[in-house]
């Protein structure tokens, strides 16, 4: 029975996906005359890289504020080693159903021999903090351009609003985390283990939080950089690149069974961005800005394989005979 809910779920989050994938390209169909001409040009290709570059970086300042969370948690884990499962896992979230990258997170960890409490607890506290840190930068957005926004928006969730997604987000990971880690009732504590799971410091979560904060700063400035550079757009406006921006990422990250956020996140980019910039722009840059995503998990996930067969060889590889005889 319960396998039967789950697969409908993801049917029907892969559906809202679909839904909204073909209302974008329904929209960029009828906006394709309208579609500006490409500025290519030395500054165009090295905007692009850069845009890249940011995004590389993302994944990487993730990873990191992961590594944070299972050392407060109890665990000992090398930041190369660490880098590498959560770049080898992350792109598989571009397996239908949007649970694959964070299975395999699990699995990678588990086969390095994390323990497997500790990584689950500290996976649930970086989707809440994420969830935290992208609806304090909509509100940020809201409060110093909400009556800009309305020139063109009529419907913007309001601060309250996003105040209390904020909190829920804070405190779930937390309340999930007494529940599993430390009651763990019925099975969990066969499946779980007995292994002691900190809860890490209020400073550890704080930097947790501005690091996550910073990764969407820099999704913020990729997309400038690709709407001024590609499309001759004058202005720059990477406040409300990065709070559109997030807002996109919560509603793709949300959306059960929609790979990396794919459809559900161009639509909200088409929507808030469209009567800012035009319609075509607005495509444009949905397009090109999940080109470089992709392009940069590519290259982050190529990083991490080749990282990861180096440390593996280095960890077969024999001693040389005269260290034989020392040891």
């Amino acid at each position: 029975m319960q396998k039967k809910i789950k697969s409908y779920y993801r049917w029907f989050g892969l559906g809202v996906s679909l839904i909204a994938l073909a209302y974008f390209l329904n929209s960029a169909l009828k906006q394709i005359s309208t579609f500006p001409s490409l500025c290519w040009g030395l500054n165009a290709y090295a905007s692009f890289a850069a845009a890249t570059s940011l995004n590389a970086l993302v994944t990487l300042t993730g990873g990191y504020s992961w590594i944070l969370l299972l050392r407060a948690s109890g665990e000992t884990l090398v930041t190369s080693e660490g880098l590498v499962i959560f770049a080898l896992a992350q792109f598989a979230k571009y397996i239908p159903g949007n649970v694959a990258h964070h299975a395999g997170r699990v699995a990678l960890a588990s086969s390095r021999g994390l323990t497997l409490s500790r990584v689950i607890f500290t996976m649930i506290l970086e989707a809440g903090w994420l969830i935290a840190a992208a609806a304090i930068l909509a509100m940020a957005w809201l409060l110093f351009m909400r009556e800009n926004l309305f020139k063109y928006m009529q419907d913007m969730p309001t601060v309250f609003q996003l105040a209390v997604a904020a909190a829920l987000a804070i405190a779930f990971p937390l309340l999930v985390g007494w529940v599993l880690l430390k009651w763990r009732p019925g099975p969990l504590g066969k499946i779980l283990g007995d292994a002691t799971v900190n809860t890490p410091s209020p400073g550890v979560l704080l930097n947790c939080l501005m690091l996550y904060l910073l990764c969407f700063l820099f999704m913020g400035i990729a997309s400038d950089l690709l709407v001024r550079s590609l499309f001759g757009v004058k202005e720059s406006r990477i406040f409300l690149l990065t709070g559109t921006f997030a807002v996109a990422w919560v509603a793709g990250f949300l959306t059960p069974g929609a790979p990396a956020g794919l459809g559900v996140r161009e639509a909200i980019l088409l929507k808030v961005l469209g009567p800012i910039y035009g319609a075509g722009v607005a495509v444009g840059l949905a397009i090109s800005l999940r080109a470089i995503t992709t392009l940069a998990d590519v290259l982050t996930f190529t990083a991490a394989l080749i990282a990861n067969a180096t440390m593996n060889s280095s960890q077969r590889e024999p001693l040389p005979p005269h260290l034989k005889k020392r040891f």
